[in-house]
């Protein structure tokens, strides 16, 4: 079981490995887009970008609290995210969907694929670590 001091120290490092990954992928996408290799991919890359962000730091804030107030709930916490996540994809993308039609949707996909993996990769990995400190 961790102490609640460092419970905090895990959540700030999560949170700064989150910036890190997501400043990292948007300066790849832009310099593709400044090579010209996959065109205009702004908008696909900001609700990209807006649902990592979001996701992952409600996800933290939520780890957080369970890790601190009851810790053996930990391992339901990570199946209701992995739930959450996927669901919340799903609503993103059906939304990207409906506002920009199926024929601008290949973009939208690809980047908001690339995105949720990285951010699936890191959620996994992190805890997976968090987990095997104790």
């Amino acid at each position: 079981m961790m102490d609640k001091k460092n419970v905090e120290k895990a959540f700030k490092r999560y949170i700064a490995q989150l910036l890190g990954i997501a400043i990292v992928l948007c300066l790849i996408a832009e310099a593709l887009m400044a090579l010209d290799v996959v065109g205009d991919i702004m908008m696909p890359l900001t609700v990209s970008l807006v649902f990592m962000l979001v996701v992952g730091i409600v996800i933290s804030f939520i780890w957080k609290k369970v890790a601190i107030s009851s810790p053996d709930s930990l391992t339901t916490f990570f199946t209701a995210v992995s739930g959450f996540r996927m669901l919340i994809a799903l609503v993103t993308l059906l939304g990207c969907y409906i506002a920009v039609g199926r024929d601008n949707m290949d973009k939208y996909v690809i980047v908001f694929m690339v995105f949720y993996f990285a951010s699936l990769a890191h959620h996994s990995m992190f805890f997976a670590h968090i987990n095997n400190k104790k």
